[in-house]
């Protein structure tokens, strides 16, 4: 079988039987190369990946995070060759259906426009729709478009659509790279999001294909954290809202963001004294960074309006 001009990024953490799954659904779609950047697992899981030929795995001594590891997979591609025209950045909870691959380097190759696009992923059972791309509600807050709807047809054309979400996202890797990649101070969570609106910045688009598919578990390994992860994620919202909008905008969506209602969900899952120590923490640090995200809101046009 003819190798597609792709390598697949996955990023680990003990990622166990569902990492076997989603390799296993990788290498049946034929890539130039799978990447395999672990954050630091036992050494029972990395010599379960040792027995993986065709898997290059980067080993790290410690948990970096999502961002970080992923560019430096997206930088290594084709290191020993000619390097790949596309790149994929895929979670280790997640599956590829047969095809998935192909379906979405073809839309690439169909529309030069296009920076980025995704398959209609679905949840663990394949009934219910987990992210078709990244979208944005009223308070400001990325969401997954169409997230627990009916499956698009399969047959349905490609659809445009704000951004794509890392859950399973094909890139053009020249534009994946010349844009700075993932911002690597996220650590985790709305890195993709961020890296969508720099992209549009730049008068680039992004499109579902539904014809290709993928399953996701989701949040399998950042909810073995959860103070961390809603720390991370009320911080980087800020910044992601901070570095692209234009100052109307972002006032706009500021105003929008952090009200009470939008901290409910956080207190629902971890409570409200833990809530606010996270909300607090994440401004916080949010300031300490303030002067890098003044920088990459100089680099491009910023957005007038968050894209719908």
């Amino acid at each position: 079988m003819e190798k597609l001009p792709v390598a697949v990024v996955v990023v680990n953490l003990e990622g166990g039987a569902m990492l076997d799954e989603c390799l296993d659904s990788i290498e049946a779609q034929g890539p130039e190369e799978t990447i395999v950047v672990d954050n630091g697992s036992s050494p029972g899981e990395l010599k379960r990946l040792d027995m993986r030929p065709a898997v290059h795995v980067i080993g790290t001594s410690q948990n970096r995070g999502f961002a970080e590891p992923s560019n430096r997979g997206v930088k290594e591609a084709g290191r020993e060759g000619r390097a790949p025209l596309y790149v994929a950045v895929v979670n280790n909870d997640c599956t590829l259906e047969p095809g998935y691959l192909r379906s979405c380097i073809e839309a690439l190759r169909a529309d030069d426009g296009l920076a980025a696009v995704q398959g209609a992923v679905l949840d663990s059972m394949g009934a219910r729709v987990d992210g078709c791309g990244i979208g944005w509600n009223t308070r400001a807050e990325a969401i997954q478009l169409r997230r627990g709807e009916e499956p698009p047809s399969s047959d349905a054309l490609p659809f445009a659509i704000p951004g794509v979400s890392a859950t399973a996202a094909v890139y053009r890797r020249d534009l994946f790279l010349s844009a700075g990649g993932f911002e690597e101070s996220f650590f985790a969570y709305y890195e993709d999001v961020d890296l969508s609106l720099r992209l549009a910045r730049q008068g680039l688009r992004f499109v579902c294909v539904p014809s290709a598919r993928a399953r996701h578990l989701g949040s399998a390994t950042g909810g073995r954290w959860p103070e961390e992860r809603w720390r991370r994620l009320l911080q980087n919202r800020l910044r992601t809202l901070r570095r692209n909008l234009s100052p109307p905008a972002k006032a706009e969506a500021f105003r929008n963001a952090f009200v009470p209602g939008s901290l409910r969900q956080a207190a629902r899952e971890i409570g409200w004294a833990r809530t606010l120590r996270a909300a607090a923490a994440a401004g916080y640090e949010s300031a300490a960074v303030r002067r890098r995200d003044i920088e990459v809101l100089a680099a491009f046009p910023p957005l007038a309006k968050l894209p719908t």
